[in-house]
């Protein structure tokens, strides 16, 4: 997983700063039976867990008020009319808060939609205990 932009946006009035770090290259997907599924298992939640408090403790002294995480697929499948999908986990933190979003393919939604609601709800209970 390799950084692609960390830019922090402020509100026209100074009393927001939105922090947003992209990730490129996450080793999200795995081949299955039918086509590629996300593949959420301990290892990548805990190396997300640790980007994300890496992230940010570098700016402890300043902190935005929210800092959002954008972390892309590295592969993409096909949906079932033929649009390409890559599978992006999304994280909002704001006040100690954490907020998850993960985009998926409809095939991994039919498939796969438990473990990653599963995923979803632990890894932001994972996230605010940090």
């Amino acid at each position: 997983m390799k950084i692609l932009f960390d830019e922090t946006y402020t509100s026209n009035d100074g009393k927001r700063a939105s922090r947003n770090i992209w990730y490129g290259d996450a080793d999200i997907s795995v081949d299955g039976v039918y086509g590629k599924t996300i593949n959420l298992n301990e290892d990548f939640m805990n190396n997300l867990c640790e980007i994300i408090k890496s992230d940010l403790s570098k700016n402890a002294a300043n902190a935005p008020t929210e800092t959002n995480w954008y972390f892309y697929g590295s592969g993409v499948t096909k949906d079932s009319i033929g649009d390409n999908i890559r599978p992006t986990i999304m994280v909002r933190e704001r006040s100690d808060k954490f907020i998850t979003n993960i985009n998926i393919s409809d095939h991994d939604f039919s498939v796969n939609i438990d473990a990653i609601l599963l995923f979803k709800t632990d890894f932001e209970k994972r996230l605010e205990s940090h």
